[in-house]
């Protein structure tokens, strides 16, 4: 009866732990401007170092991520060159939809990025912006900064899956199977992990690394790639066709960059 007892007591505080845990997870907005050139590319980096971190700071952002790429980090992928990353996370979906009206609203932040507003029509700061929302996992509720190395990279990979079930076939193999665990063992520490809720290429899911410089990035892949907890799970016929499309883009941060 007493072994019953506590086995029920254990049971409610999964539950009750679980349930905060689904509570605590952040809401990731996620956007990639696109450049006309690599000038303005870096013209808008500077903006958003100088008016777009403290801006979302002052809405309660902790740290904001912003990032490049080219073609010294990704091979054959010169559409890149001229675009910008941003990760902002929130505490919650409402503030995460209210982000660009308090930006709107911001008047500092409307006087630092005047730049952005008064830029010719012909001539914008940006061609275009495009947008995904995501639900952090509930075994990686938060953004983090895992790195402060000034030579630190990130690593950017989307999994696209060609049904929702199979997405979250994928989601459970990294929590329930074990993938990010073997990910940290491997010293492969996750910036977030992500389910896309809303944006491109649905369904799927997005996760970022850090790495304190390229050569940690080499080895820990290679530690990873022969890993007995990796090899089972890639074996594991349940998680068969789980990600048909995979994305793979090297990042690195701007000047002022949080992440």
């Amino acid at each position: 009866m007493k072994k019953c007892l506590v086995w029920i007591v254990v049971c409610v505080s999964m539950i009750v732990t679980m349930r905060v845990s689904a509570a605590e997870r952040e809401w990731i907005d996620f956007k990639r401007y696109t450049c006309g050139s690599v000038e303005q590319r870096d013209t808008l980096m500077a903006l958003f170092d100088q008016a777009l971190i403290p801006a979302l700071n002052r809405q309660g952002v902790k740290k904001v991520g912003i990032f490049w790429t080219d073609t010294t980090l990704n091979k054959n992928m010169t559409n890149l060159n001229t675009t910008v990353f941003v990760v902002a996370s929130f505490s919650d979906l409402q503030k995460a939809v209210d982000m660009e009206r308090q930006l709107l609203a911001d008047p500092v932040y409307m006087k630092d990025a005047v730049a952005l507003f008064t830029a010719p029509v012909k001539t914008p700061m940006y061609d275009s912006c495009a947008n995904d929302l995501f639900q952090a996992f509930a075994t990686c509720p938060s953004v983090e900064q895992v790195s402060v190395s000034p030579d630190r990279l990130f690593q950017l990979r989307i999994y696209n899956s060609y049904t929702p079930e199979r997405n979250a076939k994928k989601i459970s193999m990294f929590e329930a199977g074990g993938e990010i665990g073997v990910f940290r063992a491997c010293g492969m520490p996750p910036v977030f992990f992500g389910e896309a809720i809303a944006g491109q290429a649905l369904p799927n899911l997005t996760y970022l690394l850090a790495f304190d410089n390229i050569e940690a990035q080499e080895k820990a892949w290679n530690k990873f790639k022969g890993h007995p907890d990796w090899l089972a799970l890639k074996a594991d016929k349940q998680y068969k066709d789980t990600a048909t499309k995979i994305q793979n883009i090297v990042l690195k941060p701007s000047k002022g960059s949080q992440l």
